[in-house]
């Protein structure tokens, strides 16, 4: 049982990091026409290592702490430090946000999302399937 917890643990954490970027990729677009914004994003890859391992946000910025009635938190988000996108087109205003790497980002992301979204879904279908056999 706990191979089925922990299998859903990695396709959860990899839901959560792949939900998060595409709010960094979707800021991204939101920003192409604001003046000196610089398009951002996470490795993937690295983020996801980081979360199995268990090791927090290593470029996390601490929270603020104004009053003793507030809660503690780590201040971590959990997809591993934002990084500068590297610029493919000079643009007058100082922005790096080019729109046809932000769309194709956005799709692959969302197509990766999506194949999450199908295996766990097909894991629960197998569950499913296995828990009616045994009562037959």
């Amino acid at each position: 049982m706990s191979n089925i917890a922990q299998h859903f643990s990695v396709l959860s954490r990899a839901l959560d990091l792949r939900t998060q970027r595409h709010q960094v990729l979707a800021s991204n677009i939101a920003n192409a026409d604001t003046p000196n914004y610089k398009a951002r994003d996470f490795d993937f890859r690295s983020a996801m290592q980081n979360a199995l391992a268990g090791r927090a946000d290593s470029g996390a910025l601490s929270m603020a702490v104004t009053s003793g009635a507030h809660q503690s938190g780590s201040g971590t988000s959990g997809s591993g430090p934002l990084q500068y996108r590297t610029e493919t087109q000079s643009a007058v205003d100082g922005n790096t946000v080019d729109m046809d790497v932000e769309r194709a980002q956005i799709t692959d992301n969302a197509l990766q999302y999506q194949i999450l979204t199908q295996l766990i879904s097909n894991k629960f279908q197998g569950l499913r399937s296995a828990m009616a056999s045994t009562q037959s």
